[in-house]
């Protein structure tokens, strides 16, 4: 299987399965009203989420290599620093990036997810300060 490469939300929606548009439409809102900081950058295929370096992004189970059945996973490139405070997180066997797996739209924690991305919001901003002023 290849990856997609996809430039812009609109020919990556039209690739989704049904069940995945719901919850990636749910996510991006979220994002955008919340962190209009935030650019959507294409990389791999899906949507990244960039302030100085990459916060998060979206993996649709669709997709190749994503391990995952069904829904859409939200990663945080950065997710073995985060608290994790809600126990949402799944750092899995990898090192540093840890989604949290969403299987149906109806089922998103928006107030937890909102938690979480502000704190890896946060993180990207005191990790850019300490190495621009090292």
């Amino acid at each position: 299987m290849k990856l997609n490469k996809f430039r812009d939300f609109d020919t990556f929606y039209d690739s989704l399965l049904p069940a995945e548009k719901g919850i990636c439409l749910q996510l991006r809102q979220l994002i955008q009203e919340n962190f209009p900081q935030l650019r959507e950058k294409f990389g791999y295929g899906v949507p990244y989420y960039h302030l100085h370096t990459r916060v998060c992004f979206m993996y649709p189970a669709s997709f190749p290599y994503s391990g995952r059945q069904t829904g859409v996973a939200l990663g945080f490139t950065k997710g073995h620093l985060l608290s994790n405070a809600q126990g949402l997180l799944d750092l899995g066997d990898r090192k540093e990036v840890a989604y949290v797996p969403l299987l149906q739209q109806k089922d998103i924690p928006e107030g937890a997810l909102l938690e979480i991305l502000h704190e890896a919001v946060l993180l990207d901003e005191d990790l850019y300060r300490e190495k621009k002023y090292r």
